[in-house]
Formats: structure tokens, sequence, C-alpha cells
């Protein structure tokens, strides 16, 4: 495994860390990782890093998904990738009202409420890296030279079923 290999699936294994403190704080059940969530985590995620295009959930869904991507002229620590991860999908929280229920809204907090889903158990990292040249191809793509890392999160059973129900039962309120 060369030193690349090294820090993504140091990364991987602390993006998983990050989301159960996160999740503890709403009463859900730490998640486990999974070698089948982690391939098609990987498999998605190397698609993200040789598109020309912006990020795109992959179709058909099987299982619950979250992406990240961002820049920088030098790579992070995993931990701190980690946190800038976990962190982005928890603070679409901030504000949200637990005791409603908005359908199809969930592209606002999308990321938070799969984040904290009390039903899915079992999650999947998958991370790639591409450096650009700075030669912008696709909408997405940086005008100066930068690494791309892009992070794919998959969950099972999904999260953000569209019913009330399911809301009230999965996106409970952080515990005091």
């Amino acid at each position: 495994m060369n030193r690349m290999q090294e820090v993504l699936v140091k990364n991987s294994r602390c993006v998983i860390t990050y989301h159960n403190i996160y999740r503890s704080k709403h009463g859900s059940p730490s998640l486990i990782r999974d070698a089948t969530l982690d391939s098609a985590a990987q498999r998605w995620a190397n698609v993200m890093g040789n598109r020309r295009d912006c990020l795109a959930h992959e179709s058909p869904r099987r299982y619950g998904e979250n992406l990240f991507f961002f820049g920088a002229r030098h790579f992070p620590t995993p931990t701190t990738m980690a946190h800038m991860v976990a962190h982005s999908f928890y603070v679409e929280g901030v504000g949200y009202d637990y005791k409603r229920f908005y359908p199809m809204t969930y592209y606002k907090t999308g990321h938070f409420t799969q984040l904290i889903w009390k039903e899915s158990r079992r999650v999947g990292v998958g991370v790639s890296v591409v450096h650009h040249d700075g030669n912008k191809k696709g909408p997405c793509q940086p005008s100066v030279p930068l690494y791309m890392i892009y992070v794919v999160v998959k969950y099972d059973p999904p999260g953000n079923l569209q019913t009330y129900q399911a809301y009230m039962n999965n996106v409970r309120p952080p515990i005091t």
C-alpha cells in the first residue's frame, strides 16, 4: 500500500468516527463499516473524480448517499479532512425543525438527516483524489492547479424516506 492509499484508508476510518460522534448526539446507534458499501462508495468516488461535470448522485440508488468535494493545494491530514466532511453534513441541521416534516425539502438538509438517520446501520466510504493542472475542462473543475478530493459516503438502510412517520422516527433532536 502506498502512502496515499494509507492516508485514504485512515481518512475513511476517521469519517466513520466523526459520523458516529454526531449520531450519538441524537441517540442514533453507531454505524458499522461494511465492505460492500466501501466498494460501492469507492466505485462512485472514482466516477466523480473522472467527471468533467459537477457532483451527481448515483442512479439508480440502492443505498443512501452523501457527497462532498473540495479543492486544496496540499492534501489535508485524514483527521482534518474527515472532520470537514462530517461537519459539513452536520451543519445543515442548524435550525432544523424536529417537530415538523417538510416533504421534498431534503435537498436543504438531506446530508444532515442521512447522517443522523436512526435506522441506517452500515456505512461505506470512498475517496478519490485527482490533481487538476488548472486547465478548466468543466464547470466544477478548478482554474488553478489543485488537488480535488471527492468523498462518497453510502448508508444502508438508506435514510431520507419521504414520509412523516419515517422522519419522526429517525431524525431526533439532540439529547441534552
